[in-house]
């Protein structure tokens, strides 16, 4: 499940809590596309033939020439806490990027072309990621 909304103006202490306006001001994934360019798309990933054509069809659509797993977890990412940290601060993001959850929560924060990654308290997600070009060094 996908919710979208407004984070707070100036974040601050566990970056793994969810940082809403308090009461949370919910928008849809076509206002949040209007306003920060960000694209959602919904994958039906019990239909493992359909999830594969529409895979190839948006990598193709965008670009998309690599991708890896990505696995945030407290259990056995060396540093982690370091690491949910380093994730934490606003970073640019020079191409266009694409983030498919395969197991746990998270949360991602944008602004314009800004990004910030963090796990949910639960302290574990395990995603594929798409780049344009290898930018996979994360």
């Amino acid at each position: 499940m996908v919710q979208i909304w407004q984070m707070e103006p100036y974040p601050c202490g566990d970056p793994r809590l969810p940082h809403h306006l308090f009461p949370p001001k919910m928008i849809t994934p076509d206002e949040l596309t209007k306003r920060t360019g960000t694209l959602y798309w919904k994958l039906d990933t019990l239909d493992q033939v359909a999830l594969a054509k529409r895979l190839t069809t948006l990598k193709l659509e965008h670009k998309f020439k690599k991708e890896d797993i990505y696995t945030l977890d407290a259990e056995t990412t060396a540093n982690f806490n370091d690491k949910i940290e380093e994730l934490f601060e606003e970073t640019t993001i020079p191409e266009e990027q694409a983030r498919m959850i395969i197991e746990g929560t998270a949360y991602y924060d944008v602004e314009d072309k800004n990004g910030i990654f963090t796990t949910t308290p639960k302290n574990f997600v395990k995603m594929r990621r798409f780049y344009k070009d290898d930018e996979s060094d994360n």
